[in-house]
């Protein structure tokens, strides 16, 4: 019978032979990274959404860049101003004053259709 034949390999081949194949590492990142970066689109469309909702500053009358003042104002204890118009005869002349008010659906340029010999 023939001897036993021993073959010697090197370390480095035996070693890359004993010991596990390591599992592609971009595969393990990507789907390590899937939630991270749902969550940061979902927290940058919610910010987009956001801004596209958001109203404009308001523009005040009378400020720079609003719109002017075109009636009367009274300044409320508050700070508020209270617009209102006057329309009829004269103060001096007028028996009786008429004072309407609207709701929030309306505004200070109401019609009533009163005669103007009423007054």
């Amino acid at each position: 019978m023939a001897a036993a034949q021993t073959r010697k390999i090197s370390a480095a081949a035996a070693r890359s032979h004993t010991r596990k194949t390591k599992h592609n590492s971009s595969v393990q990142f990507s789907s390590r990274m899937i939630v991270p970066i749902a969550i940061a689109m979902v927290v940058g469309v919610l910010g987009w959404v956001y801004v596209a909702i958001k109203p404009p500053p308001p523009n005040v009358c009378g400020s720079p860049g609003g719109p002017p003042v075109t009636s009367p104002r009274v300044k409320l204890s508050d700070g508020r101003h209270l617009a209102y118009k006057v329309t009829g005869v004269s103060k001096e002349e007028a028996k009786y004053k008429i004072i309407i008010i609207h709701g929030f659906d309306g505004s200070k340029d109401f019609s009533l259709p009163v005669s103007q010999s009423f007054g």
